[in-house]
C-alpha cells in the first residue's frame, strides 16, 4: 500500500480546480476569491468513463439492471461477472441500514484500475435527494464478511458519507449567483445547522484564505503538515467536503470517542453530538456481520490525477 497523492492545477489567478484521486475517490472543487470550496460541472456523472461497467437502478434493497456500457476487451469479464455485481451491492446494504440509504437510487460497478475506489454524485444537481454510487469492482477483496479495517469497507462508509453529509438535508440549491450565508459547495448552501458547517466553522473558517493559495503538491503537503491536528486523514484537508466524510468515516470505525484536545478530536466529538449519528453508527458497528476494527490499520493506495475525466464527482 502507498501514500495518497494530491493533485493541483491553476486555472485563474483566483481560482484553483483540485483534482484529487484517493483510494475512495476523486473530488473536483474550485476555490472562489472568498475562500469557498465549490464543486465543478458533474452534471455527466461518471457514465462513459472508462472503466464504467454496469449501471443499475435501486429500489429499496433490490437492485436491476439499467445498461451495460460499452467496454474494453480487459474489462468484459468483470462487467460480465453479474453475480459479483450483486455481491458487492449486498455488501453495502448489510453495512448501511435501508432506512439510512433511501437517497442513493443508482448504483454503478466500474474498474478502478487499482486507483479509483468509489464515488457518489447527485443524479440531477439541482435536486440533491437523488444519488447515484459507485463502487471498483477491482476493489473488493473478500465480500463475505465485513472488517471495518479494510479499504472496500472504509469506501463505501466514505462515499455514503458524502451522501448523507451532502444531501438536500444538509445542502440549499441555490441558483447561479445566488448569495448564500453559511459555507457554500456545488451550487448549494450549507445550512446553519448542517454537519459541514459545523466542522467548517471547527477546523476551516480560519484558514481558507491560506487553503485557496495552494496550487501545487508541495505546497499541499506543508499546508496539512501545518496543520495536521486539524485533520484525521491527510486526505481530509483536500478541502470540508473530504473532511466532513473522512470525519464520519473515523467516527464509525474507530472503537471510541477520541479524548485529545486537537481539532480534529473535536470533530470526530462533535459528530457523537448527534443522537442520530450515534444510532446509524450503532447500527452499523453491532450488524452481526461486521467486525469492527480500529481505522488506520491499513494504508491508501497511491492516487495519480486523470486529465481526462474533468466531470464526474467522486
Amino acid at each position: 500500500m502507498k501514500k495518497v497523492n494530491w493533485s493541483f492545477r491553476v486555472i485563474a489567478s483566483f481560482l484553483v480546480i483540485v483534482v484529487l484521486l484517493t483510494a475512495c475517490q476523486r473530488e473536483e472543487f474550485e476555490i472562489d476569491e472568498n475562500g469557498n470550496a465549490v464543486q465543478t460541472d458533474n452534471s455527466n456523472s461518471a457514465e462513459g468513463e472508462e472503466g464504467a461497467l454496469s449501471l443499475y437502478n435501486i429500489n429499496g434493497s433490490e437492485i436491476s439492471l439499467l445498461k451495460d456500457f460499452d467496454v474494453k476487451s480487459k474489462y468484459k469479464s468483470d462487467q460480465d461477472d453479474k453475480a459479483k455485481h450483486q455481491k458487492m451491492w449486498d455488501y453495502f446494504i448489510k453495512l448501511i441500514p435501508v432506512e439510512a440509504r433511501g437517497q442513493i437510487v443508482e448504483f454503478e460497478v466500474f474498474h478502478g484500475d487499482g486507483e479509483l475506489l468509489g464515488y457518489v454524485a447527485p443524479i440531477d444537481d439541482a435536486d440533491l435527494s437523488r444519488w447515484k454510487m459507485g463502487l471498483a469492482i477491482d476493489a473488493t477483496g473478500d465480500l463475505s464478511r465485513i472488517d471495518l479495517a479494510t479499504e472496500f469497507a472504509y469506501t463505501a462508509i466514505h462515499e455514503y458519507g458524502h451522501v448523507l453529509t451532502l444531501d438536500n438535508t444538509q445542502i440549499d440549491v441555490i441558483s447561479a449567483g445566488g448569495s448564500c450565508g453559511a459555507f457554500h459547495i456545488d451550487e448549494g448552501c450549507s445550512k446553519q445547522n448542517s454537519y459541514i458547517n459545523e466542522l467548517y466553522l471547527i477546523g476551516w473558517s480560519d484558514i481558507m484564505s491560506e487553503f485557496k493559495e495552494v496550487k501545487n503538491d508541495r505546497q499541499a503537503t506543508r499546508f496539512y503538515e501545518k496543520y495536521q491536528d486539524r485533520f484525521v486523514t491527510e486526505y481530509a484537508a483536500s478541502n470540508p467536503a473530504e473532511d466532513v466524510a473522512e470525519v464520519f468515516s473515523v467516527f464509525v470505525t474507530s472503537d471510541s470517542e477520541p479524548r485529545g484536545n486537537t481539532i480534529a478530536d473535536k470533530k470526530v466529538r462533535a459528530m457523537y453530538g448527534h443522537p442520530a449519528l450515534i444510532v446509524l453508527r450503532d447500527k452499523i458497528r453491532t450488524n452481526e456481520v461486521v467486525r469492527a476494527l480500529k481505522a488506520g490499520s491499513w494504508k491508501r493506495p497511491k492516487c495519480k490525477h486523470d486529465h481526462n475525466h474533468d466531470s464526474a464527482t467522486h
